[in-house]
């Protein structure tokens, strides 16, 4: 298994006791909906290094997905939700990202907004009905995501996440 799996399943793990131990119940949700939000995370980063740096050591690798920022991998998944992508996507992509690319973008913004309440936000409540369909999120951006992982489009939304600001830039 990878760790991406793990994750899922721990937050799986979580979401169960949750149930079951009520003194815990919202701690085990928060930490569970937190989990969902890495399997993707690390899923993409994991297969974006592996793209960039196919025969570096597995310390580089890691030292790889280090490069990779939330709050830019955010903003750049929001580029990739429109019906009709803007340009530089246009000129990359044609018209629109397919619809797995399209779901694991959404699915991510929305990972990483539920993960930022779930840590930071005393007073953000999760149901169990939340907590599931978080975890169905993730389980569905990861497997949206290892459908295309290796096509044209995950590179140019790979590289988009680690160079966006170039894009727009006309080169002579």
């Amino acid at each position: 298994m990878s760790l991406p799996d793990d994750l899922l399943d721990h937050a799986a793990e979580l979401a169960i006791q949750a149930v079951d131990k009520p003194k815990i119940r919202d701690v085990n949700r928060r930490r569970a909906v937190s989990a969902c939000y890495y399997a993707l995370f690390h899923q993409i980063n994991r297969d974006a290094a592996r793209l960039i740096a196919p025969n570096v050591t597995e310390e580089t690798n890691h030292r790889i997905q280090r490069w990779f920022d939330h709050a830019e991998m955010k903003r750049v998944c929001r580029r990739f939700l429109p019906k009709l992508l803007d340009q530089p996507l246009r000129d990359l992509l044609g018209e629109a990202a397919s619809q797995d690319l399209q779901m694991v973008a959404l699915h991510f913004v929305k990972l990483q907004d539920a993960r930022h309440s779930a840590d930071y936000d005393l007073s953000y409540e999760l149901s169990e009905d939340d907590t599931w369909e978080l975890f169905e999120a993730a389980s569905d951006a990861v497997k949206a995501w290892k459908r295309i992982a290796h096509t044209a489009e995950a590179n140019i939304f790979i590289l988009s996440l680690l160079l966006w600001k170039n894009w727009d830039r006309d080169r002579l």
